[in-house]
């Protein structure tokens, strides 16, 4: 999946050790984005969408914890309204 096989490669830079908080935050936030660009704002939809991801992505969410953020990285993903710029956040 490109969600969690881009959350992997790109989490390697400074700053700390990624949280199970940290990786569900960027999957969710890929989620919102993309269901967005799909014209899909309904909140039930895109937290439907998001429990499916964590139960699909449980095992992948383990090796996502302990990789490497900053906040400063974090924070832009929270921010982010497209999955370029997650992409580049996490650069």
């Amino acid at each position: 999946m490109f969600v969690m096989a881009f959350c992997l490669g790109v989490l390697a830079g400074c700053g700390r050790k990624a949280t199970e908080a940290d990786c569900q935050l960027i999957v969710d936030q890929n989620v919102t984005v993309q269901m967005k660009a799909l014209s899909i704002t309904d909140p039930a939809l895109i937290a439907k969408k998001q429990d499916d991801l964590k139960v699909e992505l449980a095992s992948e969410m383990k090796d996502c914890v302990g990789r490497r953020v900053s906040d400063a990285m974090m924070a832009c993903v929270k921010a982010a309204q497209t999955t370029d710029e997650i992409q580049r956040c996490l650069r």
